[in-house]
């Protein structure tokens, strides 16, 4: 980013590091590329602190906190846009403890808005969508990641959706941990979200993408749905050059 695009691109620790996140990155610039969107990303991002600050090292968020705020500012960065609600919650919330002026959105909202510039191909196919914890009771978005989904494809809910939707067991920590006992949550959740029926798993967050990602292994060995971000069904629907 070098001050003359519109948008700064948020890649975050997932985006950045995970192998899956870093095929969702690119699906989304693909997107904002045939939209016409300008955007660049900064070359001294760092981790927002989502991670320690829900584990309470306030010291080490409030440094990597500032640190990023003096990036984007000398930057010149107005707007973010960021596939990871996590890092769109701490960015819009727990930055302005320290003078956060800086728009952000997910880009499950940014596609919504510009979904009539996306093609339209209603083929049939069934999309399970899971509603992320930080995405939808957090920031209250659940329309949007449907609208897209509903460009090309059906729409599915699961039993537990929306304001009642279901951890994909990444929260409290267990993305890093993981439970000792008993079933994992995100081998439930997924079993939920596999008999409906649907053929696709759609997913806006890249925590819950990574949860999925393991458990569709070991908890549906056998004619398991696809795992796609909104951004990969998105740039799916694109004509190929």
């Amino acid at each position: 980013f070098d001050g003359s695009q519109e948008y700064c691109l948020w890649l975050g620790c997932m985006g950045a590091y995970d192998p899956q996140g870093r095929e969702i990155i690119s699906a989304f610039a693909t997107v904002m590329r045939h939209l016409g969107t300008s955007f660049g990303v900064l070359k001294k991002e760092r981790c927002t602190g989502d991670p320690v600050r829900r584990l309470g090292n306030d010291l080490v968020f409030g440094q990597l906190a500032e640190t990023n705020l003096s990036s984007l500012q000398t930057a010149g960065v107005k707007k973010i846009v960021s596939i990871c609600p996590h890092c769109v919650r701490t960015i819009a919330d727990d930055w302005r403890e320290y003078g956060a002026e800086v728009a952000i959105e997910h880009h499950s909202e940014f596609l919504a808005r510009h979904q009539d510039k996306l093609p339209s191909r209603a083929d049939g196919e069934r999309v399970v969508y899971h509603d992320p914890c930080y995405l939808g009771r957090y920031r209250g978005v659940y329309d949007q990641p449907r609208e897209v989904i509903a460009r090309t494809a059906t729409v599915v809910d699961p039993p537990r959706a929306r304001e009642r939707s279901f951890c994909c067991g990444a929260g409290g920590g267990l993305v890093f941990l993981g439970e000792e006992t008993g079933q994992r949550v995100n081998e439930t959740r997924v079993k939920e979200l596999a008999a409906t029926g649907a053929k696709t798993i759609g997913a806006a967050c890249p925590f819950c993408h990574s949860m999925f990602r393991d458990a569709l292994a070991s908890a549906v060995p056998e004619n398991a749905p696809r795992l796609l971000d909104i951004a990969q069904i998105a740039a799916n629907s694109l004509p190929s050059t």
